[in-house]
């Protein structure tokens, strides 16, 4: 049995196959948990629960909203960021959340998948 030589990849090649890999894990869909240990790491649960409304708007009632929207990732994304008034009546302001882009996706994705719950 012959044995091949070991391969050795650049830094470079390295780099790029673990950027890709972790791009298509990045567009994984957002599990249940993981959606929950978001809400939960910046506080919004503090005003939103997933099936009732508390001082703002259920998230399930949030992905029904959106859920024909075509921007509704920007929408709602400026409103976890920039805080927003008026859309859900006379309900308490939601206040600006600092969520960094890295979570700021997943945690938009995931309230929208709820519409299906």
């Amino acid at each position: 049995m012959k044995l091949l030589p070991p391969v050795f990849f650049s830094p470079a090649v390295v780099f790029f196959l673990m950027s890709a890999a972790g791009a298509a894990f990045a567009d994984e869909p957002v599990g249940f948990q993981e959606g929950m240990r978001l809400l939960a790491k910046y506080h919004c649960q503090t005003c939103h629960a997933v099936d009732r409304t508390l001082a703002g708007p259920s998230l399930h009632d949030v992905a029904k909203k959106y859920a024909s929207d075509p921007h509704a990732r920007s929408v709602l994304g400026e409103s976890i960021l920039n805080g927003s008034t008026g859309v859900w009546g006379g309900a308490v302001p939601m206040p600006p959340t600092k969520v960094p882009a890295a979570d700021l996706k997943p945690l938009v994705e995931w309230i929208l998948s709820l519409d299906q719950y």
